[in-house]
């Protein structure tokens, strides 16, 4: 199951982005994943709760945002969807296409919140989102 090495890719990438802002905590990983990475969102979902358990990244949630294949025919340059990974072009039967998009693993920004602070009458919390480096395309 890659989805677990995934998942700790991941959090190991969180951590090193965490180190900058060490009185901050996550509340959300968003990650970009396309539909022919292979990879399945609810076992990476499953993984990346398991890699947290135990850790102060614990409460974090994990937001997969799937981004379908597309791919664009170098024949007669009809930008198409890409289906099971059958790149033949629906209008032309062409089958050399380029891929534009469907094959992402990508962490794109996480949510963090400063923790909370006894102020007077209430707490209060500030929430960032930080654009996040992209996890490595190895898995």
């Amino acid at each position: 199951m890659h989805e677990l090495s995934i998942a700790e890719a991941l959090v190991r990438v969180i951590q090193k982005e965490l180190r900058a802002h060490p009185e901050r905590r996550l509340k959300t990983a968003h990650v970009t994943l396309g539909t022919l990475r292979q990879v399945e969102p609810t076992t990476l979902q499953f993984c990346f709760e398991a890699t947290v358990r135990d850790t102060p990244l614990a409460d974090a949630q994990l937001c997969i945002e799937p981004v379908e294949a597309a791919a664009r025919c170098r024949q007669c340059g009809l930008e198409f969807r890409v289906e099971d990974k059958w790149f033949e072009c629906p209008r032309c039967a062409g089958v050399d296409a380029e891929l534009l998009r469907g094959d992402e693993l990508l962490l794109a920004s996480l949510d963090i919140e400063a923790p909370t602070t006894e102020a007077g009458i209430g707490a209060t919390k500030s929430r960032t989102r930080l654009p996040a480096d992209n996890l490595s395309n190895g898995g």
